[in-house]
């Protein structure tokens, strides 16, 4: 009789089970489109200000820069019993926070626009690597639904980054840019309500957490890692790589002979490609073992920044960004994959901010490095970015 009550009460919480990824695909795709738009925001507010480019660019640097302590919030998310409501905070902060940067704006208040951003910075790790730390508690533990569900992921990321900065400039056509930002900015509250609705973790995995890692424990591990190592090394040289074409697509849009206004066409490509991967991989999942993935993916976005480099039209350059943006949203969704499948329980989330937290430093760096070199050459500046990322698939995977 009580295995037949507990089979009438699986049957009927079923639903509520299958919902849980589309809840969360619809809080992470909230969420990330105020993340993937937030750049976008600043420089336009700080633009219609008057403020300086090196003003702006400092501006959206605070949004970013936070990041970098994401092994701190990492561990936070491994201590707690239900992080998902630590989650959800941080959506409601980002949305309160960035309604106070507009106002830093309007008031002349610089130091409060500074002050807000950093805290949406702080925010913005959680809405990103944090929120995706908490996917593998809504799924079965075997290997092809944990892969299914990253493609899912990789594809909230993809359709963030892509319709975030899209909706800005649909909004700004109807309205201010102060309203079209402070619209798309309360997206997260949304996302915050959806988060807490997830289903905590089971008791079991929560027990598992007690014993959270320390700092230098999990350090020791991924020293000691060799799957781990090459996660960070080939998430961190790719990265590295992929940034600069952003900041060369006005560049190069001028090179083959069209407008600097058409190096927007390029960036979009790449975002489309973006999606385009990620539904790829929704479609058809990852079935290799992970690091034969990230040898052989990180070959193949390799191969785009080349494709890239030697394209002589417009056209060309249109496919080869297209082109990027599907093998790298892939390559994107084989880290998530090694993060979760080498990290150990206790510790898990960690790792996961510590792989994030090198990625944007990566990120940061390879933008930085692109607009510095670009004014010496605009050849000089993709051979650099290309060479690292070759340098990096040496050391992991062919050197002896």
């Amino acid at each position: 009789m009580s295995g037949y009550l507990k089979t009438k009460r699986t049957w009927l919480l079923s639903p509520f089970k299958l919902a849980e990824l589309p809840r969360y695909v619809l809080a992470a795709v909230l969420a990330r489109m105020a993340t993937g738009g937030s750049a976008v925001a600043i420089i336009l507010l700080a633009n219609s200000y008057g403020a300086q480019g090196k003003v702006a660019g400092a501006l959206a640097a605070c949004l970013t820069a936070p990041h970098v302590l994401g092994p701190i919030y990492g561990r936070w998310l491994d201590q707690s019993d239900n992080p998902r409501r630590i989650i959800a905070v941080c959506t409601f902060l980002f949305t309160v926070f960035f309604q106070l940067a507009i106002l830093g704006f309007q008031w002349d208040f610089i130091w409060l626009t500074i002050g807000s951003l950093l805290i949406c910075g702080i925010c913005s790790s959680f809405m990103m690597g944090g929120l995706s730390t908490q996917l593998i508690y809504l799924v079965a533990e075997d290997l092809s639904a944990r892969r299914r569900a990253q493609s899912y992921d990789t594809f909230t990321y993809g359709f963030g980054l892509t319709l975030g900065p899209m909706l800005i400039a649909l909004l700004t056509t109807s309205y201010s840019i102060q309203l079209a930002v402070s619209l798309l900015m309360c997206l997260p509250v949304l996302s915050g309500l959806f988060i807490l609705c997830l289903p905590t973790p089971e008791h079991e995995i929560t027990q598992k957490k007690v014993a959270t890692l320390g700092f230098r424990q999990v350090i020791d591990i991924m020293r000691q890692s060799g799957p781990l190592k090459r996660t960070i090394s080939m998430t961190s040289g790719a990265s590295f790589s992929v940034a600069a074409l952003p900041v060369l697509a006005v560049y190069l849009s001028e090179f083959w002979q069209h407008s600097k206004a058409s190096g927007a066409y390029l960036v979009t490509c790449y975002g489309i490609g973006c999606v385009c991967g990620a539904v790829l991989l929704m479609i058809r999942p990852m079935q290799s073992e992970v690091l034969t993935l990230l040898r052989n993916v990180g070959s193949g976005v390799l191969l785009t920044l080349i494709l890239i480099s030697f394209s002589s039209s417009f056209s060309l350059g249109l496919v080869g960004y297209w082109l990027c943006g599907v093998i790298n949203s892939i390559f994107f969704a084989v880290t998530l994959a090694a993060r979760s499948e080498y990290a150990p329980q206790q510790g898990a989330a960690q790792i996961y901010m510590w792989v994030a937290a090198a990625k944007i430093s990566a990120a940061s760096l390879g933008a930085f490095a692109a607009g510095f070199l670009v004014d010496h050459s605009i050849t000089l500046a993709m051979m650099v970015s290309s060479s690292v990322l070759a340098l990096t698939l040496i050391l992991c995977f062919w050197r002896k």
